[in-house]
């Protein structure tokens, strides 16, 4: 049951400074993060912006410490702002709790900037957090998850994906984003060092608008791509296959496994992005769809969540694609990758 504010300190009786931040600490709702019901609220969540805002306006002259009353004033700003939405939100860190084979759990801590529109990297998304725990279930796929490969996440984002294939498998993982991102990408790698040691993670600033056309014999290559919730605009599926290009090893084990929300504005992309894995020679040799709550809150109306479906898929090189590309004929290799792309889907 939720309590009313009149049940909370009115403040035409005056309150104490203590009664107030108490009350007020009472009110925070903790960041939501999936699997963890603390963040609901129990209190009436219709009248509490007014309420907030009361103490806010009022002078609180009866509190003679001018220093307890910016306390106190700070506090219910930032009760106000939790209850604002997500780009209301200041800076906040979350721990996600993520499954391992042996029937344990690795916690990664994450630290989330404010949201803006142009810096979606700076959350968590659902995406994210399912395919972070969906890795052991994936592993029998994914030769480079056994033999200790090279991995690169795309995208990072805040990094939990490739934080926790760090922290549960014996590999190497290159996180990377944009520029405006990498600074808190990395400030994660380093806040979660003590699960996860320097020399398994590293990360770096990475452009798929900007991609080389063609592969060369110098740049890095890697064993397994991962990507979660990669498309936010038309050019997404060019350049991010462009990417994918780029960094995959040409071997019969690499891997690429993406996992993204099927949203009903971006399924042209998501049509986009199948067919050109197609084209440049990947096959599907497993995928899947599944459901979960994405916590992206406009409002906390009735602390109500959007579910979302999410699918899933992992990728290998065609064996025809790479005999092709071996004899040096892309374009045989190209043709060969659409044949099997349609007899897969």
């Amino acid at each position: 049951p939720q309590g009313s504010v009149h049940d909370l300190p009115q403040l035409y009786t005056r309150p104490s400074s203590a009664s107030l931040l108490s009350t007020l600490e009472q009110l925070k709702i903790k960041p939501a993060t999936w699997g963890d019901d603390e963040a609901t609220s129990h209190h009436d969540e219709a009248n509490l912006p007014r309420y907030l805002t009361s103490i806010i306006a009022s002078s609180l002259a009866w509190i003679e410490d001018e220093s307890v009353r910016e306390q106190i004033w700070e506090a219910a700003s930032s009760r106000l702002s939790e209850r604002s939405g997500r780009s209301a939100i200041p800076s906040m860190s979350r721990t996600f709790t993520i499954p391992t084979s042996t029937a344990t759990t690795v916690a990664i801590t994450l630290r989330e900037p404010s949201l803006t529109a142009d810096n979606l990297g700076h959350k968590t998304w659902l995406a994210s957090y399912l395919l972070a725990k969906r890795l052991q279930s994936l592993a029998p796929y994914v030769p480079a998850l056994g033999n200790g490969g090279q991995v690169i996440e795309l995208g990072a984002g805040t990094g939990l994906v490739g934080l926790a294939i760090a922290a549960m498998f014996d590999v190497h993982v290159h996180l990377t984003d944009l520029p405006a991102i990498v600074t808190n990408l990395l400030a994660n790698a380093t806040a979660n060092s003590s699960r996860i040691t320097k020399e398994r993670t590293s990360v770096g600033e990475l452009d798929w608008s900007n991609i080389p056309d063609h592969c060369t014999e110098k740049h890095k290559t890697y064993d397994l791509v991962v990507a979660a919730d990669p498309l936010y605009s038309p050019q997404h599926p060019a350049w991010l296959v462009a990417a994918i290009s780029h960094v995959l090893k040409r071997d019969l084990a690499a891997r690429v496994v993406i996992e993204l929300p099927l949203r009903e504005a971006y399924l042209p992309e998501i049509i986009e992005l199948r067919s050109r894995m197609g084209a440049l020679g990947l096959v599907k040799i497993v995928d899947g769809t599944e459901r979960g709550f994405e916590d992206w809150e406009d409002n906390q109306r009735g602390n109500e969540k959007t579910e979302v479906v999410c699918w899933w898929a992992v990728w290998q090189w065609a064996h025809s694609s790479i005999s092709f590309e071996k004899e040096g004929n892309s374009n045989r290799a190209t043709g060969g990758a659409r044949r099997a792309f349609h007899l897969h889907w």
